[in-house]
């Protein structure tokens, strides 16, 4: 069996056949991925522009989750799903250099190249950025092609508030398969 059917088989398997925003307020889920906030955290309700595309090719957050929401120790984890051709490594460079192009005070710290429980390959980008009024925080940003699309599930906080391993903890549902292309 291909990798094309196998991954398709899979997302069917979990249940993964459309996009479900409303039906459990800690998930996000699509043809191609699932992946399900800890307790304790909220969904920020996104709302779109008035006329503005409703499947995620803009490149703007799909789903956006927060924790501590208006406390210093607050963090947030936000979903962005853009069309992408290309190689898992094109994606990882391309995200560096809109990072770095979109603050000056951008700092890629760490860079893997590592693989979800599922074995779909990804980056993990550990990146630091600052302002001119001394405010810092620390993303780590995990990036997936699935064939398809890029995705970008971004940890977001202040450095001193958590660490890597709150990070896996909080992202450990991640789950994404090949895209199922769309058939004519």
């Amino acid at each position: 069996m291909n990798l094309r059917v196998t991954s398709l088989l899979a997302a069917l398997a979990l249940g993964l056949g459309g996009r479900t925003a409303a039906a459990e307020p800690l998930s996000y889920d699509d043809p191609g991925m699932h992946f399900r906030a800890p307790d304790g955290w909220t969904r920020i309700e996104l709302r779109k522009p008035e006329g503005a595309d409703q499947d995620a090719s803009d490149g703007a957050p799909v789903a956006v989750f927060g924790w501590h929401a208006g406390q210093n120790d607050q963090r947030t984890i936000a979903i962005t799903i853009k069309p992408f051709s290309g190689t898992l490594a094109g994606l990882e460079s391309q995200h560096e250099s809109d990072l770095r192009g979109g603050s000056e005070g951008t700092f890629v710290d760490k860079r893997t190249q590592t693989t979800l429980p599922n074995g779909m390959p990804i980056y993990v980008v550990r990146v630091s950025q600052g302002s001119e009024v001394g405010h810092f925080i620390r993303r780590y940003d995990y990036l997936i092609f699935d064939g398809e699309r890029g995705i970008d599930v971004a940890f977001i906080g202040r450095p001193n508030d958590f660490d890597e391993k709150d990070v896996q903890a909080a992202l450990a549902s991640l789950y994404v398969v090949a895209y199922p292309r769309r058939r004519s």
